[in-house]
């Protein structure tokens, strides 16, 4: 299941062992990135990608993030986009999930 800023703020249904793709535009040559707040218990972070163009240098770009449902039951997904030196996020993805067995 591919998500993106769209989906913030719903709700999905997925199934245990399933891969979910966070996909957001980020500039990483600002300093802030996204950074996955999960519960382990639930969901396993599996990649951490950013995909964007060679040239211009600096131009934005989109961050893949990806994570595997680890058991059956309602769970909550929030990413937060940040300077990884301070704790205040600028924007936020979140939403929740109901997962169920395969």
């Amino acid at each position: 299941m591919e998500l993106r800023q769209d989906d913030s703020g719903g709700r999905r249904t997925a199934r245990v062992g399933e891969e979910l793709s966070v996909v957001l535009a980020e500039n990483p040559t600002t300093g802030y990135r996204w950074h996955p707040e999960i519960d382990a218990r639930t969901l396993e972070q599996t990649g951490d990608r950013y995909e964007g163009p060679a040239e211009p240098r600096g131009a934005a770009g989109t961050r893949r993030l990806t994570f595997r449902v680890l058991r059956a039951g309602p769970m909550h997904l929030r990413v937060a986009k940040r300077r990884a030196w301070e704790d205040a996020a600028v924007e936020e993805f979140s939403i929740d999930l109901d997962a169920a067995e395969g």
